[in-house]
């Protein structure tokens, strides 16, 4: 019986193969959108899964509020490096412990230099103590996790970085110049150990790992005070409820001794109800807890539900073909009643045409999948592979129970539509008894539009908020300037001033694609005042192009102004009030001396971040090297569009100076454009699944539209017969349709509204919530609704209306 069911439904589907052909690559399409999405969360929820060991690895999570982006306290990832310590001595569960230096100072990477050859910039390079491989399981190609990091100055590689400098793996003993800084002379490691790369990614993601220092074998040492990286390995019994409250009781005297050595008061620090707090983290958990932002599924909801309904759009589509076929089916099933099939046996039929369909969809849908995926892994900054996946087998048995599920969804209510026909009413050739369900047919019209309308306007708005945003005064001139990842030296700075077509050279904290705020407290006129401290050199300013609102910029005729002057942003100078240009405030530094500063002029606001983010208040202080020596900012700017043969001086000048470390730069237009990645990318997948739902919305109007011809073809003879025109039968026919478009307009524009203003709240500095995209939308959805009913009705209208009645 299978069988036989089998040879029908393809015998179907090839007689009626322009309607199979839509509405199996309608399926397809909802099917690709959604398998990407399925790929996409079966690679993040694959994060440090790669061993079975690693279910006993955790993280050292500290709750403090050094170094975190709003000064407020966080449970951090970043650990006093004496807590690696005190958890190897005080913790009897803890098999290992390790401590990974976090390298904020160094994100652009370091430079490797292997014999003669170029020196070439590597990232992901960790600096870590002899524990690390007895924490972390890697699989050792050649060396072993015993020994790789036994003795200092060693590193051990990943084997793709092996094959990138010495072109084999078979290095063990061969040495590595690792240059960290780019006046750095240098330090020579040797390999050895080579590790592969795991079948799936991981949070504490490296390409070499290196022991340069012995802290782990002096506790005492100051320096062991620094902020890194703590993970431990515990034994199988381990409770982490009980382990954490082991921990916190250990912390707290840890914290006291602390304090103790620095001369505070615990009860001092810690009052108010504020506790120091000490836990671990799951490894496997941590990927999906970062310290400070939202996680990967929080990010990818919005996504993911946009797929989910591009999904139930083509399956929506898919029923509505299947039901406008049903006229000519109504006959066959008629028979087959008669003859003495049962309303079960005609389901299961049907059923199986359903799956038939679904699987044809389900092998384009992967065939899709491959052409596809390279510029979705472009998109979304990822290497998602189908075959090479490491869950595959676990996406396959999604793949099996997605296919049930769109078959049962998409192929149940026609399966049951056709079987329930009236056997008598049917072969009579009246089908009005069992052609039922037109009002729930509407429904899925109106939802498919509500969807696509909503994408039309959302598509509106984020183009015009993505104009506003390229087009907003970013209160300095981005164009003509380059910032090279390095810090302000004299002797450097001076090669470059005097290379012809180079009007600025400068460094300063805060810059587009590379921030260092810092807060500080301030007292004027009794008041506190929170401001964000941005140190500069003298050219800093004038090279940003910055906007002068009162008073005046740092200039080298001012000898004060590398003393106790100041420049005040817009948003810091409505805090003090107006005209504050020659007032003062108080500042206490961390001796506890009372400095006076003297404000000499205020700027307007300049964009260093997001539009996601408010310009803070700021004070800009000048210094000779600029600040901090993280800053990583030197700024370099042009007389002339044409810089590309200045760079090329300017490279030859850092090369004379620090040979043994590649310069690395960017322009500020390119930082502006990546500001703007997200937005842009998160827009192309509203325009790539808009068209896609107008696309299946229109072929689920076009099946009723059908259907409804067919349904009334007499109705349309008759009026025919009577007099009436093609255009007024077209005209009756869309009416009807119109009606639908219309509610289904009137329904999506609240929820459009509230969908963008949640989005346009994202964002610090956002438009208005415009009229146009919702009016444009609903002109679009109503032209190619009318276009493609019209179609389906001039074919209706200009049949003989003999042919409909000649049996009557």
């Amino acid at each position: 019986m299978f069988k036989l069911n089998l040879k029908i439904a393809w015998r179907n589907l090839w007689k009626n193969k322009i309607y199979a052909a839509i509405n199996i690559g309608g399926l397809a399409l909802g099917l690709t959108a959604f398998v990407l999405m399925l790929l996409y969360i079966n690679h993040e929820e694959s994060y440090d899964k790669w061993s079975p060991e690693l279910k006993n690895v955790y993280q050292i999570r500290e709750k403090h509020d050094f170094f975190t982006p709003d000064n407020k306290e966080h449970w951090n990832e970043i650990a006093n490096g004496r807590i690696a310590n005190l958890i190897r001595t005080k913790l009897p569960q803890a098999i290992a412990v390790t401590r990974v230096d976090n390298d904020w100072d160094f994100s652009s990477g370091y430079s490797l230099k292997i014999d003669n050859a170029d020196p070439v910039m590597i990232n992901k390079i960790k600096d870590s103590d002899s524990s690390f491989f007895k924490v972390f399981p890697y699989q050792f190609v050649q060396g072993s996790a015993d020994k790789a990091l036994e003795n200092k100055n060693t590193i051990v590689l990943k084997e793709q970085l092996a094959l990138q400098l010495f072109g084999t793996t078979k290095v063990l003993g061969k040495t590595v110049k690792i240059v960290r800084w780019r006046s750095d002379e240098g330090s020579a490691l040797t390999v050895t150990g080579i590790v592969r790369e795991p079948a799936s990614p991981q949070s504490l993601s490296f390409n070499a790992i290196t022991r340069t220092g012995d802290k782990d074998k002096d506790p005492d040492n100051p320096t062991n005070n620094n902020y890194c990286l703590v993970y431990t390995r515990l034994n199988k019994s381990s409770d982490t409820l009980v382990l954490n409250q082991t921990l916190q009781k250990l912390y707290v005297d840890f914290k006291k001794n602390l304090l103790k050595g620095q001369k505070k008061s615990y009860n001092d620090v810690y009052k108010d109800g504020k506790l120091p707090g000490l836990k671990v983290i799951p490894l496997e958990t941590v990927h999906s807890n970062p310290p400070y932002t939202i996680n990967w599924f929080e990010k990818l909801k919005p996504v993911i539900a946009i797929s989910a309904f591009l999904l139930l759009v083509s399956v929506i589509n898919f029923i509505n073909l299947a039901t406008a076929q049903s006229v000519q089916r109504a006959k066959e099933v008629g028979v087959k009643k008669v003859l003495g099939s049962y309303k079960k046996q005609l389901t299961g039929q049907f059923l199986i045409e359903s799956a038939l369909q679904s699987m044809i969809s389900l092998f384009l849908c992967i065939i899709l999948i491959e052409v596809v995926l390279p510029t979705f892994n472009h998109q979304f900054k990822v290497d998602l592979s189908f075959w090479h996946n490491a869950r595959l087998f676990a996406m396959i048995f999604q793949l099996l129970l997605l296919f049930v599920f769109v078959t049962l969804l998409a192929g149940f209510y026609p399966a049951w539509v056709l079987s329930n026909y009236n056997p008598v009413s049917v072969l009579k050739g009246n089908y009005e008894n069992g052609l039922r369900g037109i009002a729930l047919r509407n429904v899925l019209v109106i939802f498919q539009f509500i969807i696509s309308v909503t994408f039309i306007i959302s598509i509106g708005v984020m183009q015009m908020q993505t104009r506003f945003m390229s087009n907003k005064d970013l209160g300095f001139e981005r164009g003509n300037m380059i910032n090279i990842k390095s810090n302000y030296e004299d002797n450097f700075a001076e090669r470059l001033k005097k290379i012809p077509g180079v009007q600025y050279v400068a460094t300063t904290t805060q810059i587009l694609g590379n921030t260092f705020n810092v807060p500080e407290e301030v007292k004027y006129k009794g008041n506190a005042i929170n401001l964000n401290t941005v140190t500069v050199t003298m050219d800093a300013l004038p090279a940003l192009s910055v906007k002068v609102l009162q008073g005046r910029i740092f200039a080298k005729e001012y000898k004060q102004d590398t003393i106790n002057t100041v420049v005040l942003n817009e948003a810091a100078a409505n805090l003090f009030g107006k005209n504050v240009v020659g007032e003062s405030y108080h500042k206490t530094d961390w001796e506890g001396k009372d400095n006076v500063f003297q404000v000499v002029g205020v700027i307007k606001n300049y964009h260093n971040e997001g539009f996601d983010k408010t310009v803070l208040p700021t004070v800009y202080k000048v210094t000779s090297l600029g600040g901090t020596s993280s800053t990583n900012n030197l700024l370099v700017r042009f007389n002339t569009a044409q810089y590309k043969e200045i760079i090329s001086k300017i490279e030859k000048e850092w090369k004379i100076l620090y040979p043994n470390f590649p310069m690395e730069y960017t322009s500020l237009d390119d930082a502006f454009s990546r500001s703007l990645e997200d937005n842009n990318r998160f827009m192309n997948m509203i325009i790539l699944f808009s068209v896609v739902s107008v696309s299946l919305s229109l072929l689920g109007l076009f099946a009723l539209s059908t259907f409804v011809a067919k349904r009334r073809t007499k109705e349309i003879a008759v009026r025919k017969v009577l007099g009436a025109s093609n255009i007024q039968i077209v005209n009756l026919l869309n009416k009807s349709f119109l009606i639908l478009v219309i509610v289904a307009n009137l329904i999506s524009w609240p929820i459009a509204y509230i969908i963008i203003k949640k989005w346009l709240d994202g964002f610090a500095y956002r438009i208005d919530m415009p009229f146009i995209p919702f009016l444009v939308a609903t002109l679009v959805s109503v032209i190619i609704a009318v276009l493609t009913v019209s179609i389906q009705a001039r074919k209706a209208a200009v049949t003989d209306p003999v042919n409909a009645l000649k049996y009557e």
